[in-house]
């Protein structure tokens, strides 16, 4: 049979936003841990139209091989590496395009600063609403993907 524990991936470091608990509206710590953070997205570089389209192919096939996987107990050996392979790969696509669309995220906050909600918060949900784009997002109908998540 199946272990669905064998596919787990060891997550690696996504940049997260300073916790907005911890805010300092003084400019203090939380500003430079804000910059910080401002400084590790725009080193992340940016995607051609063809690796968005080739990464949300492979967040696709993960997202199936997922399923299939815990749809059915009994899959031939052979075949559940090869999906969870497939499920390994997705993962890792999810996360580069998470990454390479932090930046938008950041972008669209700012249009919303000043309507009760302070930056972090804004960016906070916007990379919340990022993944779930990401997950959701639809090469096929020709857009891209910040068309689609804006």
């Amino acid at each position: 049979g199946y272990a669905p524990e064998a596919v787990m991936v060891e997550a690696t470091h996504l940049p997260e936003p300073p916790d907005p608990r911890n805010r300092a509206d003084s400019g203090g710590p939380t500003s430079d841990l804000f910059r910080q953070y401002l400084r590790e997205i725009g080193r992340i570089p940016l995607l051609t139209a063809a690796e968005e389209v080739e990464l949300a192919r492979r967040v696709e096939a993960g997202l199936f091989a997922e399923e299939r996987l815990a749809g059915t107990p009994d899959l031939d050996s052979r075949l559940a590496v090869d999906l969870d392979r497939l499920v390994v790969m997705g993962r890792t696509a999810k996360r580069r395009l998470i990454e390479a669309n932090l930046r938008l995220v950041v972008s669209v906050a700012k249009r919303y600063v000043g309507r009760g909600l302070t930056m972090l918060d804004l960016v906070q949900e916007g990379n919340l609403g990022l993944i779930r784009a990401v997950e959701k997002f639809d090469y096929a109908r020709g857009y891209k993907f910040s068309t689609y998540a804006t």
